[in-house]
């Protein structure tokens, strides 16, 4: 090619737009020193990369040994044709592995020293659906969002796209200046180099692995190695990496609350499990597989109906596919049944309730989860108290009745031996006469205490609201003990507060027989000193109805803190000796507080051993 042609502004027009990717080529080195357009396009290099390059270098033609420029430009300046042709097979990191005819022709009025070529590179026609096959790769190497990497056989990255570079935080050229193994995170680099080893013998490979980021935080990553294959011969390896680190956290949280979920399911009481819309279990908790008694593994797939029994009233078990547990799962409602008997399969059974609650997913129905509560012990333990109260009551009634029909010949007893004692007896007579009177009189209290307690035990005591005088219910009681408390040497004091009301509204005899109670045991069980008999009053909320606070204190023989838990239980007393020396029946203070708390109040005690007692009990009543 010679004449001014090739320094014109044509010439150069051509060479930039011609549609053949042209190079300009200098010396024996074959030095790139102009490209077109179209060879920068084929090369996906810019000019600036390719420019002072080595043509073979570039084109990866080192091994093509009968490429020889010196010979070429000799046989160009001797021979007749004015080009030479030669059919190459390229393999260069970003240029499609490929068969092209290179046309060289000298230029012979370059300014150039050395000889100069034209480089034309021709792709064969029939290598054109090649081509396009070769752009569509590239366009999925290039926008793939994973990230790919074509790899040399020692492991030497030779060409990135972008996600790669997104996923490890490395430029382009910081990837591209060395192997993939800083890219690894050491506990993964033995895994990885085996995958790649496998791959380099023609062994696609797919492993998980632990990568490093630029920034130096571990990345989860799934791997794909494929060999690059040419000619039959294994020449690299392609990595194609996603990220799963996010997905794997995900993994591991939604992990972590399905083991919580487990451990909770596990630890309650209750039978839980779930099953499909047809009825196979899908799941089945510990304390479900001990309450059905079956094993939770081999139960999960199974038909629900033929893993347990459910009875009717009759008692008499349901056909499998009409049990109605079974046939609240398919009705796809819910169902809660308080009470129904369920049978193993080793003939046991248990009474349970169950609540049945579908699954719903985006309003398709997708089974159901059942919760079975195993009542059994409670429903022992309520015929048992039933029992025990039926038996209590019947107690209670015999000893009513009892204590009842003893108080008529008792009063018999005690009226002949009033009679008997206003007679003219000997001193020996009269001596026999009175303990005949003070047991009948003892025997009279308990029959009372013990009609009262029936009574209190069978829930008929009754609470009346009529108006009466506090400060005279209070006398009359003082009044009735002055004679046993003189006759002990011991003083009985009264004390109130002036300001209390003349008239309340409330139960005087309740009152009364609770103060009784509780002066005639400080009586009893003082030997030296006083009684003394308080009330108080305090305000409420309300402006009529009264706090009343009364209080027994006596200097006695006082109550051993161990004890005073006990002293208001039924029959109780401190000890045997207690009992044999004072007697009674130790229903006083039960009969107390009963009826101090059936008149909404409350009683309590406080005591030193040896230093006396103090009982208070409050009540709120109205003032008239």
């Amino acid at each position: 090619m010679s004449g001014p042609l090739t320094d014109s502004k044509v010439w150069k027009s051509i060479f930039q737009n011609a549609p053949i990717p042209m190079a300009m080529v200098v010396g024996d080195k074959g030095i790139i020193c102009k490209v077109n357009k179209a060879f920068e396009k084929w090369t996906e290099r810019c000019s600036d990369e390719l420019l002072s390059k080595s043509f073979i270098h570039i084109l990866g033609l080192q091994d093509v040994g009968y490429i020889n420029f010196n010979q070429i430009a000799y046989e160009l300046e001797t021979g007749s044709e004015d080009a030479v042709h030669y059919k190459v097979l390229l393999n260069k990191e970003r240029i499609q592995s490929q068969e092209v005819q290179l046309h060289f022709s000298l230029l012979e009025d370059s300014e150039q020293e050395d000889h100069c070529f034209i480089v034309q590179a021709v792709t064969p026609i029939k290598d054109l659906a090649a081509e396009r096959e070769w752009e569509e790769s590239k366009s999925l190497f290039k926008y793939n969002p994973l990230g790919v990497a074509s790899m040399d056989l020692s492991g030497h990255l030779l060409r990135v796209n972008e996600g790669q570079c997104k996923i490890t935080g490395h430029t382009e050229e910081e990837l591209l200046a060395g192997r993939y193994t800083p890219l690894i995170h050491p506990d993964s680099i033995e895994k990885t180099n085996y995958h790649f080893s496998m791959a380099s013998k023609g062994i696609p490979q797919s492993y998980h692995i632990r990568m490093l980021h630029k920034e130096g935080h571990s990345i989860e990553a799934n791997v794909i190695n494929v060999p690059t294959i040419l000619n039959g011969k294994v020449v690299g390896v392609y990595g194609i990496t996603s990220d799963i680190t996010e997905s794997r956290r995900h993994l591991q949280e939604i992990e972590n609350l399905s083991n919580q979920l487990e451990l909770i399911f596990n630890a309650v009481d209750e039978c839980i499990f779930g099953v499909d819309h047809e009825g196979h279990l899908t799941y089945l908790n510990k304390k479900g597989a001990e309450l059905l008694g079956i094993y939770q593994e081999e139960a999960i797939g199974l038909k629900l109906t033929n893993q347990f029994l459910q009875f009717n009233e009759n008692h008499y078990p349901y056909a499998p596919e009409k049990m109605p547990i079974y046939q609240s799962i398919l009705s796809g409602e819910s169902h809660c049944v308080k009470e129904e008997v369920f049978g193993r399969k080793d003939g046991s059974t248990f009474i349970a309730e169950y609540q049945v609650t579908p699954l719903i997913d985006r309003g398709e129905r997708k089974g159901a989860v059942v919760v079975i509560r195993d009542i059994t012990s409670i429903k022992e333990i309520m015929k048992a108290k039933e029992e025990a109260i039926h038996a209590d009551r019947a107690k209670s009634e015999f000893l009513a009745m009892m204590s009842h029909e003893l108080r008529t010949p008792m009063n018999g007893i005690v009226g002949m031996t009033s009679l008997l004692m206003d007679t003219d007896l000997d001193e020996e007579q009269k001596s026999y006469t009175e303990i005949i009177a003070n047991s009948s009189n003892t025997l009279m209290q308990m029959f009372g205490e013990l009609l009262d307690f029936s009574k209190i035990e069978a829930g008929k005591i009754e609470v009346v609201h009529e108006p009466f005088s506090l400060i005279e219910a209070l006398h009359e009681v003082h009044d009735l003990f002055i004679a046993s408390a003189e006759e002990k040497g011991i003083r009985l004091i009264q004390n109130y507060d002036e300001n209390i009301p003349e008239t309340f509204l409330g139960d005087e005899t309740k009152i009364k027989q609770i103060l009784i109670n509780l002066i005639s045991n400080g009586i009893k069980f003082t030997n030296d000193g006083e009684v003394v008999i308080q009330i108080e009053q305090m305000n409420t909320h309300l402006a009529n109805r009264k706090l009343l606070v009364f209080q027994i204190q006596d200097t006695g023989i006082g109550i051993p803190l161990h004890k005073q838990n006990e002293l208001f239980q039924s029959f109780s007393q401190l000890d045997t000796s207690i009992n044999r020396k004072y007697g009674g029946t130790g229903l006083g203070l039960a009969i107390s507080k009963r009826l101090v708390e059936v008149m909404g109040g409350t009683i309590s005690v406080s005591s030193d051993e040896g230093k006396g007692a103090t009982f208070q009990f409050l009540l709120e009543l109205d003032a008239l």
